[in-house]
């Protein structure tokens, strides 16, 4: 009898509401996050995979959803006062 042992690479999903600074380019009037600083460590952003927006209590919010080679961020823009969180964080 053998056994097989399977490795399962460890993920990390976390729901945040930490404020963050973003670097942005604006694109044909869009906004394109470009780095994310969080914890004190700066994240580029390759890739922008969805925009949706919503009103929250009389508030327009912005939610970009982003992805480098290891991270996929939840962010949050908040046009009234262009605040900026982190609400959730993916991580392999």
């Amino acid at each position: 009898m053998s056994l097989t042992a399977t490795f399962t690479p460890f993920h990390m999903h976390e729901y945040l509401n930490d404020p963050i600074d973003v670097t942005v380019d604006f694109i044909d009037s869009r906004v394109r996050p470009r780095s994310v600083c969080w914890d004190n460590r700066v994240y580029a952003m390759k890739n922008v995979n969805l925009v949706h927006s919503t009103n929250e209590e009389g508030q327009h919010i912005f939610y970009f959803s982003v992805s480098d080679d290891t991270n996929f961020m939840k962010l949050r823009l908040n046009t009234k006062n262009l605040e900026w969180r982190l609400v959730e964080l993916y991580t392999d």
